[in-house]
């Protein structure tokens, strides 16, 4: 086909094509129609019309639809010799094309040769036994013909093939016409061996329950079960079919009433094929209609537990979803738990790499999964192979679980394998050493006693983090519980040293009262004392600290105080008597001297805001320690609040300072100076 030449810039399309070919179309012009007057002519136009065929069929003998038109035309003709001629020539061209043999067949039977066309049938057969069509045209000439047992011959040899399912069905249907239920029975015991599917099985059912009676059926549901279970490792069965079998089986046994049968069908069942949602279904139904109060709860438990199975596939990382399943199968599927424990942890771990509530979630569950194998089962070789799997599942370079580390070295230690139990805590410090998993070997140590040990920990942890205050502190203590003072007091000592241990300010506050509480509890007054004038210092003559220097003088007794009251004590005949320490003058003129210090200190260094405190502070203490002339003389002392002499603020006038009027006032100098400064800056 050519195009026309087209425009510059135009676009051929699709339509101009169209008519293009439509306008350099060939008419075809119509046959002529040819009267036939005579027999002459007729001869004359079947010679033609022969030759025409033959011409064509020498130089293109493979085309079989020109075979068919040519042996119409002989039949047309009336010529049923040269037609038969025609076929068989066109048979020995092509014998496998199938409607050239129904052509010839329907020729047959429509010109009433009944035998000719059975015996093309045969050969048909014979020739394409695979061709269905051919199978049931010959059947059909047959059986209306009346010839049952050539039927029934022929299905037998056709089945000898092993056709499909149409076939077989077919030849059942054929028996049923002819009312023989023992051959069609022997029939579908070789259709369900050629096709064993479960659907096979059920039309034999079917069949047995219209025509045959309980026993019969029972039994075609027995053998079916017993040859699609054998049967598994060789053909592959669809679990959903054999369900529907098994489903059919108890709903045709809950007919007959038979409930203890259908339920242990059920049961059975559901524990070959543990994830069929059918079988469960099933079970639930029919518990529901026919079952009693523990049968249904059973079943609902089996819905339950199939519903968390379902949702677990599709949220492999809902944890939560995890441990209520869990509990539900400890409860009420024992047996299933450690199988479920293991489902449980097997590729659900995070993905994330940091600390996440996920990863807490997750260990839960392996920590429900130890707990279960060593205390449950009491497999402790399983217990320690789980160990080690989570030990290297979690990323410890990232963060890591104190608590499994410590569980794992406690699992040992249960076991008697202490080297194994240090061994692994040993590992845990070398990978991710932390606060936490110190804390818990030293624990560990101490409980076993081996105190080298711990103060080896104890060396390592603050090597570790020496600005740790607890560490330092606790370290103390175990010194001072196991009696060794003078390690203690190193310690105390070493840890309020910048260089070695660099605590914050307030850690080092909170480390030094904890050495005085220290000494003070050693009796070492006089040393507490000391360690008091220190912590003046440190917190840069606090208040606080002046009132709390105060009141220890007089909650603590001096040296000769303490050794007259353990002298008391060693002559006291009943050992359930305590020996009380009463505060007396001296150590109530010890507090006032601190507090007079205190007051001194800070008029000094004009801290009037903080020299009140701590007449509030002394006039607290003269209510609790002292006498009617002390407290009246320390309320003459309180401070008068009035304005400023700016005019902004507060001033406190103090009655100690109002007698000493030959004294320059301080306060006031130090005010004008300021004020003058301000203006010459201006």
């Amino acid at each position: 086909m050519q195009v026309e030449d087209k425009l510059p810039g135009e676009q051929i399309s699709a339509e101009k094509i169209l008519d293009e070919v439509y306008k350099k179309r060939k008419i075809v012009k119509p046959s002529t129609k040819v009267d036939v007057l005579d027999l002459e002519e007729l001869r004359e136009l079947q010679r033609r019309k022969r030759a025409e065929f033959e011409t064509y069929l020498k130089r293109n003998k493979l085309d079989i639809g020109q075979w068919i038109r040519y042996a119409r035309f002989e039949v047309e003709q009336r010529d049923i010799r040269r037609a038969r001629s025609v076929f068989e020539r066109a048979l020995l061209v092509d014998n496998s094309h199938v409607p050239l043999w129904i052509r010839y067949i329907d020729t047959e039977i429509k010109l009433k040769n009944i035998n000719h066309a059975r015996n093309l049938l045969n050969k048909a057969v014979g020739v394409l036994p695979r061709v269905d069509k051919f199978w049931y045209k010959y059947l059909i000439i047959e059986e209306s013909l009346g010839n049952v047992e050539i039927v029934r011959s022929l299905f037998t040899k056709w089945i000898s093939l092993e056709p499909g399912p149409n076939a077989w069905e077919s030849f059942v249907s054929f028996e049923m016409r002819q009312g023989n239920w023992n051959q069609a029975r022997e029939v579908f015991a070789k259709y369900v061996l050629v096709h064993p599917e479960a659907k096979t099985w059920l039309r034999w059912v079917n069949f047995e329950i219209v025509h045959g009676d309980t026993d019969t059926v029972r039994k075609v549901y027995s053998l079916a079960l017993d040859t699609t279970v054998s049967m598994m490792e060789k053909v592959i069965f669809n679990d959903e079919d054999i369900a529907a079998l098994i489903v059919s089986f108890a709903d045709w046994e809950g007919t007959q009433q038979e409930y203890d049968r259908c339920r242990q069908l059920y049961r059975i069942s559901v524990q070959r094929w543990p994830h069929n949602d059918l079988l469960k279904e099933g079970l639930l139904n029919f518990e529901k209609r026919f079952g009693d109060t523990e049968s249904i709860e059973q079943s609902v438990l089996h819905r339950r537990r199939r519903r968390y199975e379902e949702s677990l596939k599709e949220t492999p990382h809902d944890y939560d979803t995890w441990w209520l399943y869990l509990d539900l199968i400890q409860n009420n599927f024992e047996t299933d738990m450690l199988a479920c424990l293991e489902s449980s942890v097997a590729n659900t771990q995070p993905q994330e790499v940091t600390k996440t509530s996920a990863w807490k979630r997750y260990i839960y569950l392996w920590i429900r999964y130890l707990t279960y194998v060593e205390l449950e089962i009491e497999n402790i070789e399983l217990c320690r192979e789980l160990y080690e799997r989570l030990i290297h599942l979690i990323p410890h370079k990232k963060f890591t679980f104190a608590k499994l580390w410590f569980m794992y070295s406690q699992f040992e230690v249960r076991n008697g394998e202490l080297s194994s139990a240090r061994r692994i805590m040993g590992k845990a410090l070398g990978i991710c050493p932390k606060p936490k998993i110190f804390k818990l070997y030293i624990d560990m140590e101490v409980k076993l006693k081996e105190f080298d040990r711990v103060r080896k920990l104890y060396e390592k942890y603050i090597e570790y983090n020496p600005s740790n205050m607890n560490a330092w502190r606790a370290y103390a203590e175990l010194e001072s519980n196991l009696g060794d003072h003078e390690r203690a007091v190193g310690i105390y000592e070493m840890s309020l040293i910048t260089d070695i241990a660099p605590l914050s300010h307030g850690s080092r506050m909170e480390q030094m009262q904890s050495f005085i509480d220290y000494m003070t509890d050693q009796e070492e007054f006089d040393e507490a004392r000391e360690l008091f004038e220190r912590f003046l210092q440190m917190s840069n003559y606090s208040v606080e600290t002046w009132v709390k220097y105060a009141l220890f003088e007089s909650d603590t007794p001096t040296m000769e105080q303490a050794q007259i009251l353990r002298e008391q004590a060693k002559d006291s005949k009943d050992d359930d008597d305590e020996i009380e320490f009463v505060v007396t003058d001296v150590n109530r003129t010890m507090s006032r001297n601190i507090f007079e210090r205190a007051l001194d200190y800070f008029k000094c260094n004009n801290q009037t805001e903080n020299r009140a405190i701590v007449l509030e502070a002394y006039k607290s203490y003269e209510n609790i320690y002292g006498n009617l002339e002390s407290q009246a003389e320390v309320n003459k002392r309180l401070p008068r609040i009035s304005e400023n002499i700016e005019g902004v603020g507060e001033k406190y006038i103090f009655p100690d300072d109002e007698g000493k009027d030959n004294l320059p006032n301080v306060t006031k100098l130090q005010a004008l100076a300021k004020k003058w400064e301000q203006g010459r800056q201006k």
